[in-house]
């Protein structure tokens, strides 16, 4: 059965008003969704991604230009990624219907992950 990587987009801005306490409540969504995936045999492993912090590599002059990101041409980042075991790209797809992230305008990239040789 192939592996499948969920990738998380959102926007930075899309949780710069929620509380404290509204957050603990959508962290709890994510983490029973992601348990009902466990139970059903499908998660392989998860994390959020830290806000606001990492790099991105370009090749520029034949040398590696590096500058803070994540920044990207669109509005979105990679917030975070799912890994899934599923039968194909259909099954993998349904699995992400539940997902809370969908609730938050959010949007899920679905991409198989080419074995190992």
């Amino acid at each position: 059965m192939p592996d499948y990587m969920l990738l998380l987009y959102d926007s930075p801005t899309d949780f710069q008003d929620v509380s404290p306490g509204e957050m603990q409540k959508i962290i709890e969504k994510y983490r029973a969704w992601g348990d009902r995936l466990r139970t059903a045999g499908h998660l392989i492993d998860s994390h959020k991604l830290r806000d606001g912090e990492g790099r991105v590599l370009r090749r520029g002059n034949g040398k590696p230009r590096v500058l803070d990101g994540p920044y990207s041409e669109t509005k979105e980042v990679v917030g975070g990624f799912f890994a899934v075991r599923a039968a194909d790209y259909d099954e993998a797809v349904k699995l992400c219907e539940g997902c809370p992230h969908l609730d938050f305008n959010g949007t899920i990239e679905v991409r198989e992950i080419e074995p190992n040789p």
